[in-house]
């Protein structure tokens, strides 16, 4: 993009979304107030529905009214509603009806389909022009091209005919023409069926573009899994950038031919041995994604590849259900929650785990302490339990800020251990320090019939001896978390085995996970998990113990 057009984007996103972040900004300093007036408008609007007529939502005053009216709620609570709404178009949840359903990831279980209004539609837009003003004018990251990599728009169609797929590939395809003309990838990509053929594509058209200033995608392991593509099939890479032909079912995509940009790449390659995005892409300025979690793992292998000076930008705190936080400053990653559209309850981990304390408001939650979520939305869901744990990171003006901690499942207890997968994600990360080799993948599986645990590893170091390893990772585990080292030491819990896994483990897992219905382009996975909840046989392709 040219400096005065960039100039003149810059102005024009600042003439829209100016005035709406300003508001944000000043509704932060009263959240309790801002909270209740949103709850206020989502009830009055859904009272007559027939949810609303059975939990007399008409007659709820205050939040305490409602939290008497309305059950904690999941999905399958909500499913036979959201279902029979979209086959009958009776009001069951919300009196205007759904246009679009986002498939859930899934992290476990059958996929879901989550209604969006078009009013909720039209909301997750702003929300998405907001967060492109915010890094227009804090980084340069939309200087150039983007290569922002989303789901397929549409994946299918519900019994009734309305369209499912992915939020954020309806949304890349709603763009105007200006926006997608800055785009590296032509919307068809997220089409392509075949999981190698879609990931090849990718590859040939990020590495044909050098100009990219801004690169986004949900999890940072999918420009890990570009850069394998890329190396497994150099010269078939290379040469559809130079003929401007992809094979297969991408055949159709329009590619411009470069026989200059691929004979560049090959240089480098041929004296590197390999591509880094310092070589791809020397003028990245930063790449939005999320941080938190277990992605932190992925952005540690990913970040010695970036040009030097690069961004990182959170996405936010976002799900398949709604979304949960808009970055307000990329400088400090600060991401306030959408509390202008979406009602929040809280309830501090520690006591909804042992079932005891009550529900919190957005006023109500003190830095540094980590919080189950639940939300009402406008698009029909109720004090929904998206089973999600977020962390007070910070605060803009009286409202906190939030960061994803981890999925609640994430917690295994085969004797009383209570392991979490955040003190598994610190053991094999401090475990891995000394080598210098963070690993490509890794899980642990809880067996309870073993009463054991097993680390199921892909690494490239090759001095990490599977019993050394299982060790030094036992005793990490062990310091923290007293009571894993009290069964440890009782012999109430086996001994930690580690197996390691061959070079594409990793990837043959996530490939399997998107066959049995989790979505590609947002694939997360849990590095803890009980055995009988993972359906992928790691053992049958481990090398060793």
């Amino acid at each position: 993009m040219s400096g005065l057009t960039y100039k003149l984007f810059k102005t024009a996103l600042s003439a829209t979304q100016a005035r709406r972040y300003r508001r944000m900004m000043g509704a932060a300093e009263s959240p309790r107030e801002t909270q209740e007036v949103v709850l206020h408008r989502i009830l009055s609007a859904n009272a007559e529905t027939e949810f609303g007529r059975a939990h007399g939502l008409s007659n709820v005053a205050s939040v305490n009214d409602f939290r008497q009216a309305v059950p904690v709620l999941t999905y399958e609570d909500l499913r036979e509603a959201i279902e029979r709404q979209e086959l009958t178009g009776e009001r069951c949840l919300t009196p205007e009806q759904p246009v679009y359903y986002h498939r859930t990831s899934g992290t476990v279980g059958a996929p879901k389909n989550i209604p969006v209004t078009a009013s909720g539609l039209a909301q997750m837009k702003r929300d998405q022009r907001l967060s492109a003003y915010v890094w227009a004018r804090d980084s340069g990251v939309l200087e150039g091209k983007v290569f922002a990599i989303g789901g397929a728009a549409v994946e299918g169609h519900m019994a009734g005919g309305t369209p499912f797929g992915s939020a954020s590939g309806l949304l890349y395809r709603h763009q105007s023409r200006f926006v997608q003309s800055r785009y590296v990838l032509p919307a068809e990509v997220s089409d392509i069926e075949d999981y190698d053929a879609r990931y090849f594509a990718m590859a040939v058209y990020g590495l044909a573009e050098p100009g990219v200033t801004g690169a986004a995608t949900a999890n940072p392991s999918t420009f890990l899994r570009l850069l394998s593509v890329v190396h497994d099939n150099a010269d078939a890479v290379l040469g559809a950038i130079a003929s401007g032909r992809l094979p297969g079912e991408a055949s159709g995509l329009p590619l411009t031919p470069r026989p200059e940009r691929a004979r560049e790449l090959e240089h480098r390659l041929s004296a590197a041995g390999r591509l880094t995005y310092a070589d791809i892409w020397p003028g990245l300025r930063g790449i939005v994604t999320w941080t938190g979690g277990s992605c932190g793992i992925a952005l540690g292998n990913l970040s010695p590849l970036l040009p030097d000076g690069v961004r990182i930008i959170e996405w936010g705190y976002s799900s398949s259900e709604f979304r949960g936080t808009l970055n307000v400053d990329v400088r400090r990653n600060a991401c306030l929650p959408t509390f202008l559209n979406t009602f929040f309850e809280f309830a501090e981990r520690d006591a909804w785990e042992a079932d005891t304390g009550g529900f919190l408001c957005l006023d109500e939650l003190e830095d540094g302490r980590e919080y189950y979520v639940f939300v009402t939305t406008g698009d029909g869901l109720y004090r929904y339990d998206i089973n999600d744990i977020v962390r007070v990171n910070g605060r803009v003006g009286n409202t906190p800020t939030l960061g994803f901690v981890q999925k609640g499942k994430g917690v295994t207890n085969i004797t009383g251990e209570k392991v979490t997968e955040a003190q598994v994600l610190d053991a094999v990360t401090s475990a891995f320090a000394p080598t210098g080799a963070p690993p490509e993948f890794f899980i642990m599986l809880a067996d309870e019939a073993a009463a054991s645990y097993t680390l199921y590893v892909e690494t490239g170091a090759s001095a990490f001896a599977g019993g050394e390893a299982a060790g030094e990772i036992d005793g990490l585990l062990s310091t923290s978390n007293i009571e894993y080292e009290a069964k440890r030491k009782s012999g109430r819990l086996a001994p930690l085995r580690v197996r390691l896994l061959p070079d594409g483990a990793g990837g043959r897992y996530r490939e399997s996970c998107v066959a049995s219905g989790q979505r590609d382009a947002q694939f997360k996975y849990l590095h803890l998990q009980y055995a009988r909840d993972c359906a992928f046989d790691f053992d049958a392709i481990a090398v060793t113990e």
